[in-house]
């Protein structure tokens, strides 16, 4: 019988597997064998890791987590993870929006020999990141993270997309350099990598607050704003979102833009000055919501104008993500209150923001143009090709609907929770105005699914993709991840006040020092 420490760690080793059975498909096997050993290893990668989440559901929502050591060595040598609920909560939606991606990926055209594995071990990471307990370990995921984001984005093959995973790369690159300059800064204080060890070696010096730890913390924290995207850091981001393959987009904008904060999180709650480091990427995330829509305002390219609006979105999490970090900094229980909320904002987002990416690269595929302005009819040229139901045009509707806080949609329910706790502070007045140009961004966008007098989309575009694909397995394919993401924005928007408990409860089991 598994133990729960055993069960702790499927969810990183699962897609291990499944990353080594597809290549082992694409090496060994050919043809339909081949595809149907990538299939099985997608399920055992993607589907199999939630029997591990069921299974440690109740324990971690009643307020337990699960220290588990990797490989069975002693702590001080092996790989420590703790599993909690927020790490149940993160691993449960990056498996569901990634789950959705590689589905759709089967029907968008061809993809690399290794798209499945490299999917695969970035799943893995993912859910090592907001697993492990030590510092250098995260370093090493959020690294994986990086390198296998790389690949993904290259796999499209566009000639722009090489140039900007370059960027993706260097930008990552200098990040850890960074945050690993801040780790050897906290070891050399501590002795100890660690979040537990650290947190105990601070306390038992008379220098705690010094220059020595203010100073690690700053490095981590400046490697933490550039890979999330915080303003003025978010030059790299856009590019490389639009260039990927709309199914890495999807996982990029909606999961892994977050996962960092996850992670930083746990960090800022063992070190002194935790609280004046979220007070000010509170503030950094209300300027970053304002200005990322505003650019997005401006943006002609469909896929870049959702980029950017990744940025604005992430800022929406990081202004009650860094006021709720400061609240509890200064020991105010209300903190607790503002990171629920930032947190309900961070997941909501990923699924109505993969759903957008999904559907607005079906569109753009179908018309083979990206340009807002000379795009039209697209609902129209979706039906002739085959489309019978206009699915991918009412999974776009929910989408963005959501993004503009429409009820019952889940957009609408984080986006109430960010207004009432943060409602009477400097910050809501700049997130209540970048609500407002994200409606006028998604009016503009909108218009590409409805007919005009030149009708340009028909004229300019090429169905090649949507006839060849809808009706078999290709198009289904398609079809099919829209309407899980979109069915699952709609249910999440109803069950909104649970959901709101749960997120509660998986705070208070995320291991604050």
């Amino acid at each position: 019988m598994m133990s729960s420490e055993d069960w702790a760690i499927l969810p990183i080793l699962l897609p291990l597997v499944g990353a080594a059975l597809s290549f082992c498909a694409k090496a060994f096997l050919k043809g339909r064998p081949g595809r149907l050993l990538e299939y099985a290893a997608a399920f055992v990668g993607l589907v199999l890791p939630w029997a591990a989440l069921v299974a440690l559901a109740p324990m971690v929502f009643n307020g337990g987590s699960i220290v588990a050591v990797i490989g069975g060595w002693p702590a001080s040598l092996g790989i420590v993870t703790r599993f909690d609920g927020l790490a149940w909560l993160v691993d449960a939606l990056g498996f569901t929006v990634a789950g959705a991606a590689w589905i759709y990926s089967l029907g968008a055209g061809p993809r690399g020999p290794a798209f499945t594995a490299i999917f695969l071990i970035q799943a893995s990471a993912l859910a090592a990141t907001v697993s492990t307990s030590d510092v250098f370990n995260l370093f090493v995921c959020l690294e994986v993270l990086g390198m296998a984001s790389y690949v993904l984005v290259v796999s499209s093959g566009k000639p722009g997309a090489y140039l900007a995973a370059y960027s993706y790369l260097m930008v990552s690159a200098a990040a850890m350099v960074f945050f690993l300059a801040g780790v050897y800064g906290l070891y050399r204080l501590t002795g100890s990598l660690s979040y537990d060890g650290i947190a105990a070696g601070l306390r038992s010096r008379p220098d705690a607050g010094g220059l020595a730890a203010i100073t690690s913390l700053a490095s981590i924290s400046a490697a933490v704003a550039l890979r999330v995207a915080i303003m003025p850091l978010y030059g790299w981001l856009p590019e490389a979102h639009a260039q990927a393959p709309h199914a890495v987009s999807a996982v990029l904008s909606g999961v892994l833009i977050k996962t960092p904060l996850f992670a930083l999180f746990r960090i800022l709650t063992v070190l002194p000055g935790g609280g004046a480091v979220g007070e000010l990427l509170g503030y950094a995330g209300a300027a970053t919501a304002l200005v990322g829509v505003v650019i997005a305002l401006s943006q002609k390219d469909a896929k870049r104008l959702l980029a950017y609006h990744s940025i604005s979105q992430i800022g929406y999490v990081i202004a009650a993500w860094g006021a709720g970090v400061a609240a509890l900094g200064r020991g105010d229980p209300v903190g607790a209150v503002f990171l629920t909320a930032a947190y309900l904002h961070a997941l909501y987002h990923a699924l109505f923001k993969g759903l957008l990416f999904l559907t607005v690269g079906t569109a753009t595929d179908a018309a083979g143009d990206r340009d807002v302005y000379r795009l039209r009819g697209i609902y129209r040229l979706l039906r002739s090709s085959g489309e019978r139901f206009p699915f991918t045009t009412l999974s776009f509707a929910t989408g963005a609907l959501a993004i503009c806080a429409i009820p019952p949609l889940n957009g609408y329910a984080s986006k109430a929770a960010l207004s009432y706790v943060l409602k009477g502070r400097w910050e809501y007045g700049m997130l209540l105005a970048a609500s407002v140009g994200t409606v006028a961004s998604f009016i503009k966008l909108s218009r590409i699914f409805f007919p005009s007098r030149k009708a340009q989309a028909e004229a300019h575009g090429s169905a090649r993709v949507l006839v060849s694909g809808f009706g078999h397995r290709t198009g289904l394919a398609r079809i099919l991840a829209q309407l899980i993401l979109a069915t699952l924005c709609l249910v999440a928007g109803l069950a909104a006040p649970r959901v709101s408990t749960v997120v509660g409860r998986a705070l208070g089991t995320f291991g604050m020092h």
